[in-house]
C-alpha cells in the first residue's frame, strides 16, 4: 500500500495531465467563410499604366542603394563584429 502523500502526488499528476491534454485537444476556431473570398478582379475599363512597374522601380532602388552605401556603417565596416 502506498503512503498518502504518494497517492496525492499521483492523483495530482494525473489530474494535471488530463487538464493539459483536454486543453490541447480543442479544435481551433474556424474562420468565417466570407473572409476566404477573393477580391473582385480589376475592371476591364481600368487603364494600364504608361510605364511598367520595373521601369519606375529600378531608379528608386538605385537611389536607395546609393543612400545606403553612403552611410558610414556601409562605407567603412567596423573592424570588430557587432559594432
Amino acid at each position: 500500500m502506498l503512503p498518502a502523500p504518494v497517492k496525492r502526488s499521483c492523483a495530482l499528476s494525473l489530474i494535471t495531465c488530463t487538464v493539459f491534454l483536454t486543453a490541447c485537444g480543442t479544435n481551433p476556431p474556424k474562420l468565417p467563410a466570407d473572409s476566404l473570398q477573393l477580391p473582385p478582379p480589376p475592371s476591364l475599363s481600368t487603364p494600364l499604366p504608361s510605364e511598367s512597374y520595373s521601369t519606375t522601380a529600378a531608379p528608386r532602388m538605385q537611389g536607395w542603394s546609393k543612400k545606403l552605401m553612403g552611410t558610414q556603417v556601409m562605407s567603412a565596416p567596423s573592424k570588430t563584429p557587432g559594432q
